[in-house]
């Protein structure tokens, strides 16, 4: 995908042009050579920054990173890597999302092959952001020009703040057996949520209508927590900043859990780093249409 450079003046660069005006003027006025001289050299020096403040900015690569993830109220953190031509040079650029007053920009970097760049955006609430006018910037040489590249658009998400008053404990968090056991034969036991249905026993259900499943003795047998929203207290946000907070706990603590919102898709108990993203997206993107929950995506490299 070819992005087009878009070159504007800065300020400080639309000063300099009318500075030239005026020498030009006096020059007129006055038919002083070396006024004429100065002008001219001046005006030769705004068209050549604006050349390289646009040559700055072409023949690149953007190398977006996977898509930012942070918890509310905390730093959204936006970088990618720029990939160079072989035998260019390119003055520092920026990494920047919107426009005007709300621009946002992230260090300037002088670029070299595979150089990053990044940006800190403010996350205030949970859900899925659409991070868009995300730019490729620059005002190299001298200020007097500046350049911007667009670049794709970046979906993150935005977890809730893990917050609450009740600590991750046994009487907390309802408990539950976990999915998998393996190991040898222990007898049976009663259903409990969570239980595989591969290991219920069909014939004592048969015999009295009772759900019971078979029980073994391995490494992967044992109990696990439901996080239960049912067992939060206050609002929406403040329920789920309670279980983002058990979230958090359970996956230090190397709890196996899993987690219950009341809207009959829940997550079963497991443990691990995809567990763990699987969840707090749950929770981010809870009461979002159907058809909306899937993880957000790094966009693809872009080249100029």
């Amino acid at each position: 995908m070819n992005a087009r450079v878009v070159l504007a003046p800065t300020a400080s660069g639309l000063v300099w042009l009318l500075a030239v005006f005026a020498l030009l003027a006096v020059a007129i006025n006055y038919g002083n050579n070396l006024v004429f001289a100065l002008a001219f050299l001046l005006l030769s020096v705004w068209v050549t920054a604006g050349w390289q403040c646009r040559r700055s900015l072409s023949g690149l690569e953007w190398l977006p990173a996977p898509a930012p993830e942070a918890f509310a109220g905390e730093a959204l953190h936006i970088s990618g890597s720029v990939r160079v031509r072989p035998g260019r040079r390119h003055g520092p650029l920026m990494l920047c999302a919107g426009r005007g007053r709300h621009r946002h920009c992230g260090p300037a970097t002088r670029m070299r092959d595979a150089d990053a760049l990044e940006l800190s955006l403010p996350a205030p609430a949970r859900g899925r952001r659409r991070i868009g006018d995300l730019q490729l910037f620059s005002l190299h040489p001298l200020g007097l020009w500046r350049a911007r590249r667009a670049l794709p658009d970046l979906t993150a998400l935005v977890y809730p703040h893990p917050a609450g008053d009740r600590p991750l404990s046994g009487n907390a968090p309802s408990p539950a057996h976990r999915r998998q056991e393996s190991g040898d034969f222990q007898g049976v036991r009663a259903y409990a949520p969570g239980d595989s249905p591969r290991r219920i026993n069909w014939r004592i259900y048969g015999r009295r209508d009772e759900l019971a499943v078979n029980s073994f003795d391995g490494g992967t047998g044992g109990r696990a927590l439901w996080l239960d929203a049912a067992a939060c207290e206050g609002d929406l946000e403040t329920r789920l900043s309670q279980l983002c907070q058990w979230v958090v706990a359970a996956e230090r603590q190397g709890k196996e859990y899993g987690l219950r919102l009341g809207d009959g898709q829940d997550r079963p108990p497991g443990r691990g780093r995809t567990h763990y993203r699987a969840c707090l997206a749950r929770l981010a993107l809870y009461g979002e249409p159907a058809g909306q929950g899937a993880a957000p995506h790094a966009s693809q490299g872009v080249t100029s």
